[in-house]
């Protein structure tokens, strides 16, 4: 894993912590790897475009706060993709 980019590294890590299938928003994400908002924001993004999360935004007159959020949820692939990473970093 040292020679993956530290956003590489990010992006693994959500993985990690959605593997359990629980929805997540950005900020449980970002406290759950040690980085800010909108660096998760950013690779959840990436990782949405590669069909491995969901990325559900609930509207502020939706939620409860009234503020806006977005809910994250690892996809099928995104299960597949993180297991066959989990079996390459233990080689």
């Amino acid at each position: 894993m040292r020679d993956l980019l530290i956003s590489d590294r990010k992006k693994i890590e959500i993985l990690k912590a959605l593997l359990d299938g629980k929805v997540r928003t950005y900020y449980n994400l970002s406290r759950a790897v040690g980085t800010n908002y909108d660096t998760v924001k950013k690779n959840c993004r990436f990782l949405e475009l590669l069909n491995f999360v969901e990325i559900n935004k609930v509207e502020k007159e939706e939620s409860a706060s009234g503020v806006a959020s977005y809910r994250v949820r690892i996809t099928e692939d995104g299960l597949k993709a993180a297991k066959n990473i989990h079996k390459a970093m233990k080689t």
